[in-house]
């Protein structure tokens, strides 16, 4: 799936404007042990369908793209990402 992004951001040297969540690459072992990271990272914090801590966690995995440069992204973009990833974990 390709998210238009509503400015250019800067990612080690490359611009970019759009962003590929490739979530075919995600397996059930894959989404498990994004939670058990998430979980230790977050002192064992739960996991709600709408967690856009977890969806950036996920959205990092499936673009290649760091998680830090997902959560600095401006409020506009990080929302359309994780609501995008959301909306994938409960289909």
């Amino acid at each position: 799936m390709e998210i238009t992004l509503s400015k250019k951001y800067n990612f080690d040297g490359i611009e970019v404007d759009k962003l590929e969540l490739d979530f075919d690459k995600l397996t059930g072992r894959t989404l498990v042990q994004l939670e058990k990271e998430f979980k230790k990272e977050n002192k064992g914090e739960l996991i709600l369908v709408a967690n856009n801590a977890f969806s950036a966690k996920v959205a990092a995995y499936c673009s290649n793209i760091s998680e830090d440069d997902i959560l600095d992204m401006s409020a506009k973009d990080f929302s359309s990402i994780t609501g995008e990833v959301t909306i994938f974990l409960n289909s």
